[in-house]
């Protein structure tokens, strides 16, 4: 298709294999170390570094907030930055160093005199982690649009992501425990500052190949032409883009909810394997079978030209909230909730690659609507911040329910009180949650039938300036 969605894609809209390859790897780049900080760095901080669980408690929530807040200042950023390299491009090169090193530091255990200094020196370094790692996520999300103006090579793009994604998540939850076998031996210290170095390392060579294959389009200054200025948006002229765009809106309310139900579903799964199915053990297994959302992933593309993407959208979301319930009635046969676990994913290989590619079209709409073409703020905003605000409170609310519950943290079984409370935060939050976020869903399906002709009317704008 071209620009207004009919016919082949033309030459300018086609992304190159090169710049395709380098898309998928920011995924795979980004969770190397995002996986490493997600799964490990509680555990390093209580069990290897020997800090106060409550504490570390607290500063994972801080660090969220933080994380939420930071996305619009990164979004800006972005939009007023003018290189030879593009706008949001020069990013990857720019933050990959500090990202890295700041990781490094993360897995490093503090040997001050009091145990005071030792909590400042990892409050500080994850806040700094949690600011630092959205300057190299947003760009990701932001320079969509700035790659391709069609809608199917966006929806490629996002699911090549996304794939990178999977794989990266794979081999640092495979690798990451046996690395600090083999590197640290019998010192878990050494283990992970080692392995947190090699990831790091890794990363750092995924983003200059990211940096070196992406090249930037659609109105924005490119490497032919390096003496071109354009004038700098101010924060309030970026968020012109946001008022009366009220697709961004539905999707921003959809990532938060998405986010709430995937984040409870993750965080609670070893709950319900521990005390419901008496079998802490599969909890791996799970994990590791979340990768088998690459296979929607793939599909993806396929679906979204036979059925569009809101509808491709609504069905991956349902089949996540009906697999959800049909885990509860598996009863014990951890066979079949295992098959329905997959069935979630199946639906999450669906919904959330689709959250970015629908971003990019809100861009379109912004600057249709406005006039103005803010892609960092209405990414940073509209992915990063919803992503990360809906994602810290799906992973409260599994304690917080656990807790209200009566759950026993030291309990061998639980109460008949307490499953009913792991199965709420594990099976219905996120399947009811899941299912609200259909509503938003079905309004957004006008605002897609419009891209068309919204993208016609801005390539003409863009050809008359």
């Amino acid at each position: 298709m071209d620009a207004t969605g009919s016919g082949k894609i033309n030459k300018v809209d086609k992304v190159p294999l090169l710049g395709k390859t380098a898309y998928s790897f920011t995924g795979l780049a980004y969770q190397l170390t995002a996986t490493m900080v997600g799964a490990y760095v509680v555990y390093f901080f209580t069990n290897v570094a020997h800090m106060n669980l409550g504490a570390v408690g607290t500063l994972m929530l801080l660090a969220r907030i933080c994380s939420a807040l930071g996305a619009p200042l990164a979004g800006i950023f972005i939009d007023n930055t003018n290189t030879r390299w593009g706008k949001a491009r020069p990013w990857y090169l720019w933050m990959t160093i500090p990202v890295s090193l700041v990781t490094v530091l993360l897995f490093i255990v503090p040997n001050f005199a009091s145990a005071a200094a030792n909590m400042a020196y990892i409050w500080a370094f994850y806040i700094i982690w949690s600011l630092l790692e959205i300057f190299i996520d947003t760009p990701t999300t932001a320079i969509l649009p700035m790659l391709t103006s069609n809608k199917d090579e966006r929806t490629l793009l996002n699911s090549l992501r996304n794939g990178g994604s999977q794989i990266g998540g794979l081999i640092a939850n495979a690798a990451v425990l046996p690395l600090v076998a083999v590197l640290g031996g019998h010192n878990d210290k050494k283990g992970f500052l080692l392995t947190a170095a090699l990831m790091a390392s890794l990363s750092v060579l995924c983003y200059i190949f990211v940096f070196s294959g992406l090249r930037e389009k659609n109105n924005v200054q490119v490497e032919a032409e390096p003496t071109t200025k354009k004038p700098k948006l101010s924060m309030a002229e970026s968020f012109k883009a946001i008022k009366g765009n009220w697709p961004w809106v539905l999707v921003f309310i959809i990532t938060i909810l998405n986010f709430i139900a995937n984040m409870a579903r993750n965080t609670g799964v070893i709950y319900y394997f521990q005390y419901s199915l008496h079998d802490r053990t599969m909890t791996a297994l799970a994990n590791g079978l979340n990768t088998t959302q690459l296979i929607t992933i793939a599909l993806l593309p396929i679906f979204v030209k036979k059925i569009g993407q809101t509808n491709t959208w609504i069905l991956g979301t349902v089949m996540s909230a009906f697999a959800q319930v049909m885990i509860l009635f598996s009863g014990q046969n951890i066979t079949l909730v295992l098959v329905w676990w997959v069935v979630s994913n199946l639906g999450m290989g669906f919904s959330v690659p689709l959250i970015f590619a629908v971003i990019a079209e809100t861009v379109d709409f912004g600057e249709w609507k406005s006039g103005v073409n803010a892609p960092g703020l209405l990414s940073g905003v509209g992915a990063t911040t919803a992503n990360k605000f809906g994602g810290g409170l799906g992973a409260a609310l599994v304690p917080w329910v656990l807790a209200g519950f009566g759950y026993s943290a030291t309990a061998v079984n639980q109460s008949a009180h307490a499953l009913t409370g792991i199965n709420v935060a594990f099976i219905w939050i996120p399947a009811v949650v899941y299912l609200l976020s259909v509503i938003p869903m079905i309004f957004y399906k006008k605002y897609e039938k419009m891209g068309p002709t919204i993208k016609k009317e801005l390539k003409e704008r863009r050809a008359n300036n």
